[in-house]
């Protein structure tokens, strides 16, 4: 029979309810004449709507009056009532309704102890050991499942429905007969489904004021919930995990930088009780996610000075850091959350730049723009490598040059092979003029500066031929800030001037809204990145089909990039500028959605994992995030087709290990035969193999497609893109007895 853990779904009903937003809505007309005929059928009440409230009659004559936000209250457990019918109808099928068995009941409710007769009752009924452990805990423990009244009566779903949605049971108790009766009707839950986003969709704020609070504690739990609620596991995956006990239990807590204890994960549920010490509650009693067995709860502990490590200082410094388009205020006893850019900006669009660039004469396949400007989204920090005249620079000038406002927004700078620090991106202190600095003629120190001061445009550094020189020569102050946040310093003592009397700060912050594009070429001139620069980047490689080049000789369009701007005029800027702040605060949002694929023992990023540990470059937990993010952003609406379709999800990983995972490979013949047939070997499936191949004999996966002379009829390649790649890197190792993914 298999019943559901009751436990789980009423801890989960009560999470997805404390998302809800309360706002007011207007029912369909296809919901009101189904609603209304599931009422007739179910009860013989009637009811009547206006535009944003109900009212119910019922068959002895009572009425009932309700806005119709109860709908979707009562929405968000319906899948806790639906499995509460199971257990009440397993209920019926093992006891009779007798008094003598209400009576068994209401003791085994007080007592928490289950006769024995009844427990063999029990056992026989259900064939699941799991069955039958969810059962007992069902009559004997009535916290389990939030239930008060006992499970014999009509009546027994209502206590629970209440106390998870937190209403008041006298004038509300409606909402729990509301869940019932939509649990009957499949069809009116979709239809509610499809009101619910469809209000998302209209909604517009009104004022820049997100969110306002009295409370501290109340306020830092919005806070964390709004920019992390679509994945916790982003902001659990910053934290220092350190073992703790409250009262006789033990727990894991979370420490995030200055917030310390700010969450606390435990191997079962949680009470209010039980989070209770020194008679003060350390946690809210509910959890904020529920990972398997692993119950995640939030601090209390907030201070509304700024003497504590949890106070409101803290969350300022944080959340304006992590994200700096938001700004955090206290005014008034109010603790305020504001959205400083507040706009109603064009939403960004990758079809249109892919249409403006094919008029320009610009020809790219769409998947590899959607890989670039994915990439930007994902960290904005980007290499482009392949053959040269690839078009590697061309992409990245024609994307700036078409989001962009004016020039002032992007600098397009050739990397010198004579470039041995950093000067030429950030100048210098004039050694024989104490109130003088001397600013780099590439403009990129220019660029940052004003990057922070319009933090809600985006800004474009595009290093050509980025390895003609040792990059960590140059670059090693950005590659340090890019993660840390840190700031530069450019001078010590008096404030000093450019040359066109412009002050010039000590020290630069990284800006949140400048995006890093390095083109490299690979040739006897140039040099190799190393895995601190790699790890920092998605790298995106460029090469030509047949099929491309013969479509270029076939083409007879002319390559006019003035046809980027608006009305063709350099000086009107980027056909999509309007989407240059939707496409920053896009590139800001760092929920990760995870896939199926990339979860659970079969993840194949862990499979990779395990293989490249064995040459020594594996990847580290942030490149494990950026994969994750990146095929979070790949499967954005705003890239998808015109048709509205979305890569596949085989296509996101693939890409994610091209980008990601491989190019950190490169050793000699001995070192790297093995470890790339068993990557290849991950890349390919027999078609219609009976089950998976053991992860021990996958190494010689690769051997069997080859001996199969690639016979694909018999196999498939599940990662096109990164198959290709290994083979090559396999057929360069073979033949030179070294590779590297920059030299394949």
């Amino acid at each position: 029979m298999n019943l559901k853990n009751l436990n789980e779904l009423a801890l989960r009903a009560k999470l997805e309810y404390s998302r809800y937003n309360h706002e007011e809505i207007e029912l369909s007309e296809v919901f009101k004449k189904e609603f209304s005929n599931l009422l007739v059928q179910k009860s013989n009440d009637t009811i009547s709507y206006s535009v944003y409230s109900s009212l119910i009659k019922t068959s002895t004559g009572l009425t009932i009056s309700f806005p119709n936000q109860w709908f979707f209250i009562a929405s968000y457990f319906v899948e806790f009532v639906s499995e509460l019918k199971e257990y009440k109808k397993s209920f019926l099928a093992i006891f009779s309704n007798s008094n003598e068995n209400k009576e068994l009941i209401k003791k085994t409710k007080e007592s928490g102890i289950i006769d024995k007769e009844i427990e063999q009752l029990i056992e026989s009924h259900f064939n699941d050991k799991t069955d039958v452990h969810h059962f007992k805990q069902f009559i004997r423990d009535y916290n389990w499942w939030s239930g008060s009244k006992t499970i014999d009566r009509a009546d027994y779903f209502v206590s629970p429905i209440l106390s998870l949605a937190q209403v008041v049971n006298a004038s509300q108790s409606y909402i729990a007969e509301l869940s019932y009766l939509l649990s009957e009707s499949p069809n009116l839950l979709i239809e509610l489904n499809k009101l619910q986003d469809a209000t998302k969709k209209l909604e517009k704020p009104k004022s820049s004021v997100i969110h306002e609070d009295l409370s501290i504690r109340d306020f830092a739990l919005f806070l964390f919930k709004y920019f992390y609620e679509k994945n916790w596991y982003t902001l659990i995956g910053k934290t220092i995990i350190k073992p703790s006990k409250i009262n006789t239990t033990e727990f894991q807590s979370h420490d995030l930088g200055a917030f310390k204890r700010l969450l606390a994960s435990f191997n079962s549920p949680q009470s209010k009780e039980s989070l209770t010490s020194s008679n003060t509650q350390r946690y809210f009693d509910y959890p904020i996610l529920i990972d398997n067995s692993t119950y995640y709860y939030f601090t209390t502990q907030w201070n509304g000075g700024d003497e504590y490590d949890l106070c409101f200082n803290n969350l300022k410094l944080y959340f304006e850091q992590e994200f700096p388009i938001y700004r955090l205020i206290k005014e008034n006893k109010k603790f305020i959350l504001i959205k400083t850019n507040y706009t109603d900006s064009t939403n960004f669009l990758l079809n249109k730049f892919i249409a403006d660039s094919a008029k320009s004469g610009l020809i790219y396949s769409k998947q590899i723009i959607q890989r670039f400007t994915a990439s930007l989204l994902t960290k904005p920090f980007v290499i482009c490598s392949g053959l040269s005249g690839s078009g590697k620079t061309k992409l990245a000038q024609a994307f700036v040059q078409w989001i962009s406002e004016n020039d002032s927004q992007y600098k397009i700078i050739p990397v010198g092979a004579d470039w041995t620090n950093r000067e030429p991106l950030l100048g210098y202190p004039n050694g024989l003029d104490p109130k003088s600095y001397v600013t780099p003629d590439s403009g990129a120190l220019q660029l940052m500066i004003e990057a922070n001061s319009n933090s809600n445009k985006p800004y474009f550094l595009i290093l050509d031929e980025m390895n003609l020189s040792h990059v960590e020569r140059y670059f090693a102050d950005f590659l340090s800030i890019m993660e840390s946040g840190d700031s530069i310093k450019l001078y010590s003592g008096s404030d000093r001037m450019d040359s066109a009397n412009n002050p010039i700060p000590k020290e630069i912050g990284w800006p949140k809204n400048l995006f890093i594009i390095g083109t490299v070429n690979i040739d006897e001139t140039t040099y190799m990145f190393s895995p601190k620069v790699l790890d920092r980047a998605n790298v995106i490689e460029f090469r030509i089909t047949p099929e491309e080049m013969k479509n270029f000789f076939n083409s007879s369009t002319n390559l006019e990039m003035n046809k980027l701007f608006v009305d063709g005029e350099k000086s009107k800027g980027g056909l999509g500028q309007d989407m240059g702040e939707s496409f920053f605060q896009f590139a800001s949002e760092k929920a990760i959605i995870k896939i199926p694929e990339i979860e659970g023992d079969n993840n194949i990023l862990n499979k990779f994992f395990v293989a490249l540990q064995n040459v020594g470059s594996e990847f580290g937990y942030r490149s494990a995030m950026e994969m994750e993010l990146l095929i979070t952003k790949l499967g954005s609406d705003c890239l998808n087709d015109e048709n509205g379709n979305s890569l596949e999800n085989h296509t996101k990983i693939d890409i994610a290990i091209m980008q990601k995972l491989l190019p950190k490979i490169h050793g000699s013949r001995k070192k790297l035969v093995l470890p790339l047939e068993t990557l290849a070997g991950f890349c390919l499936k027999r078609i219609n193999e009976p089950q998976e191949v053991p992860f021990a004999n996958e190494k010689s996966i690769y051997q069997q497609y080859l001996a199969d002379t690639r016979d694909l009829s018999k196999w498939t390649i599940l990662y096109p893109i990164s198959f290709e790649k290994i083979e090559r890197m396999y057929k360069n190792v073979i033949d030179n007895g070294f590779t590297s993914y920059a030299e394949a």
